[in-house]
């Protein structure tokens, strides 16, 4: 979970988010409280992982870390990071060559209404994606509209706009990352697809869906079987349909 305080800063909290955070964007952690006296579970292994970071943390109560994150589900450890919103193109080249075969991001070809654009930011942030690319134009910006949907999101996953979608699907290409596009017209299911890193999921915009060149430079195409009366998903719910189906297939192969 993430959450804007403006005295105290950005705060990221909850074991998944918090490791999360370590292993993605280490560099944004300022510091870090966590429940004083814990011994077992995940905590102390995130202590020590924040310890050897040179970060500092401080054992803290548990009505305090309530307090802090104004009851949030905070499961005994909340670190403090600094807000950002965007990354630089070369941030982002470094990020994918940094994870690895462990790179996952999320490219959104042309969504317009900002609130599906927080809301993708979100769904990204909450199935553990590296990044999310947007096109510079004829997309939504991170306005305070976008910013308000993504309840925190944009602060805590690497947001990069790129000038040119497809030149940046052709340098992941060109370094082993797998392209996968999302389209209702495929009659390919999202649940038959082998979906492995380092991957880039691409969803189309409002509407129109992929755009054309978007959908050529694509590896695969997978759609999500719909069963009822209605033809198509918004793209947030589909977002978050074809993030948490990566997810349940990594985790499946453990």
């Amino acid at each position: 979970m993430v959450k804007n305080n403006n005295v105290k800063g950005h705060l990221v909290y909850g074991v998944h988010a918090v490791r999360s955070l370590i292993e993605r964007r280490s560099e944004v952690i300022l510091d870090a409280k966590f429940l004083q006296g814990c011994r077992a579970g995940a905590i102390p292994e995130l202590t020590n992982k924040l310890k050897t970071l040179g970060i500092t943390i401080e054992p803290t109560s548990r009505s305090e870390l309530d307090r802090i994150s104004d009851g949030g589900i905070h499961q005994g450890i909340i670190a403090r990071i600094k807000g950002q919103q965007e990354i630089s193109i070369q941030d982002f080249e470094e990020l994918v060559l940094s994870r690895g075969r462990a790179f996952q991001c999320l490219f959104l070809d042309g969504i317009l209404d900002p609130r599906n654009l927080g809301a993708c930011l979100r769904t990204a942030d909450a199935a553990g994606i590296d990044a999310v690319v947007i096109p510079k134009r004829r997309s939504a910006g991170l306005t305070a509209v976008a910013l308000k949907a993504a309840a925190g999101a944009a602060d805590s996953i690497p947001v990069v706009r790129v000038s040119n979608l497809a030149s940046t699907l052709r340098w992941l290409k060109d370094v082993g990352v797998w392209i996968v596009g999302a389209d209702g017209d495929t009659p390919s299911s999202l649940y038959g697809a082998r979906l492995e890193t380092p991957v880039a999921i691409v969803m189309g915009g409002e509407g129109k869906g992929l755009k054309r060149l978007t959908r050529q430079l694509c590896d695969e195409i997978v759609s999500i079987p719909m069963y009822g009366a209605v033809e198509s998903l918004n793209v947030s719910v589909a977002t978050g349909v074809v993030l948490f189906e990566l997810q349940r297939q990594k985790e499946a192969r453990k």
